[in-house]
């Protein structure tokens, strides 16, 4: 019987711990799960003789703790250029990004882009 009694205190003690520490094992356990909030790009890193385009987005992790990867891609005509930078993001935080393209040219056809987000060592 008092084997019985202390299994069961151990277990109602590990119960208790579990759910009084269940948002640190949420952080470390569960993989970042990135998102792109917003995003846009403009002109405005480029100088007088040196063009480019600069990509801003704002990503959220609703995740645990990690790394995430921002990647952005710029075209223009024919031209495709990428880029990525790796950030870490805490859970449930907000960060704004951005990348510059002096690749673009300025007499050129206006640049489009797209952005996406992902875990460091995965690609959706």
């Amino acid at each position: 019987m008092n084997k019985k009694l202390i299994i069961k205190g151990l277990i109602v003690f590990g119960l208790i711990l579990v759910v009084a520490n269940y948002q640190k094992l949420y952080k470390t356990i569960v993989p970042p799960i990135p998102e792109v909030v917003s995003s846009y790009a403009d002109g405005t890193s480029s100088s007088l003789f040196n063009y480019s385009t600069k990509v801003f987005a704002e990503v959220r992790n609703i995740g645990g703790d990690g790394y995430v990867v921002f990647e952005a891609k710029v075209f223009q005509g024919r031209h495709e250029w990428t880029k990525t930078k790796s950030i870490y993001l805490k859970s449930y935080d907000t960060k704004k990004v951005s990348l510059i393209f002096d690749e673009v040219e300025l007499l050129a056809v206006d640049p489009s882009y797209n952005t996406k987000v992902y875990t460091l060592g995965g690609r959706d």
